[in-house]
């Protein structure tokens, strides 16, 4: 049996899955080749993904019944999302992946938010329109959209050399409130005018910016009926990993990275100049380089 344990550390609430699976499926159980063995949330609200993600770990493992040597693969969300919650958790991944020399696969935090939902409605006599929101602060949330149906598919974004899985007409980007209403709207007047387009929203951020939500023309969203959609669910992320890693997206850990969608602060600064030069980089240190 081949063993994989992910997780995802891109948003205040954790999420770790253990799932397993044979070469060969049996022939009834094609539709889900694999089994879940364990899934756990983890609420940091009072605490850091520092101080819980290997806890966690250790209590996974236990409840398993596996050694941490058994993990055949590793799976991380590479977000978007929080830039210390995604440090942690990719770097604690790509560690212990390296360490034991096995593979790991990053997958794309929004979209295992979205999945469930976009499983949900794949099948919907209309096209619907899936708006997943996380906090981005600074008055912006990291966004994905797309329709429902294309959803089913996205599993990771093809990142320089390495190839992704991922549907056309679905986006990822970091945008203001209003910026995602127009798009939406946008969204819900394309196609065929015969084909009514309904939407749906999910994630933490629909809670936030009320006001420029009530824009959105409220009798095309739908009520969506599937619990704890405001944050990633293990079993949805163990799901996105097993696909990527039969699509032949798994990697040397070292490849794999956090996707943050915006450069840090501290990046902008140094590019507009604001920023003090390091002592290495300073009028001093070139005369002693130049008079070598």
């Amino acid at each position: 049996m081949k063993k994989l344990l992910a997780w995802d550390t891109s948003s205040k609430v954790g999420a770790l899955v253990a799932i397993e699976w044979g070469d060969t499926p049996s022939a009834q159980n094609v539709a889900t080749p694999y089994r879940l063995v364990s899934e756990w949330t983890l609420n940091v609200d009072a605490a850091q993904h520092s101080e819980r993600l290997l806890w966690g770990v250790h209590q996974m493992l236990e409840a398993c019944a596996w050694k941490l040597s058994d993990v055949d693969f590793f799976g991380v969300g590479t977000g978007p999302g929080s830039f210390t919650g995604l440090r942690i958790g990719v770097t604690t991944a790509r560690t212990l992946a390296l360490t034991l020399g096995k593979p790991l696969v990053g997958v794309s935090s929004l979209a295992a938010l979205a999945r469930p939902v976009g499983i949900h409605y794949a099948g919907h006599p209309e096209r619907v329109i899936v708006v997943a929101t996380t906090d981005a602060a600074k008055g912006e949330l990291f966004t994905l959209i797309g329709a429902a149906r294309s959803l089913v598919d996205c599993v990771a974004k093809s990142d320089g050399d390495f190839p992704g899985i991922w549907k056309r007409g679905v986006e990822e980007q970091v945008l203001e409130p209003d910026a995602i209403v127009k798009s939406v709207k946008k969204k819900l007047s394309e196609g065929s005018g015969r084909e009514k387009a309904s939407y749906v929203r999910v994630g933490e951020g629909r809670t936030r910016y009320d006001a420029v939500w009530k824009t959105l023309p409220t009798d095309r969203e739908l009520e969506c009926g599937i619990p704890f959609i405001d944050h990633v669910q293990g079993r949805f992320l163990g799901q996105l990993c097993y696909e990527a890693i039969q699509a032949g997206l798994a990697r040397s850990p070292l490849d794999v990275h956090p996707r943050y969608l915006r450069v840090a602060d501290a990046e902008k600064k140094l590019l507009a100049g604001l920023l003090k030069p390091s002592p290495m980089q300073s009028p001093l240190a070139k005369k002693d380089d130049d008079s070598k």
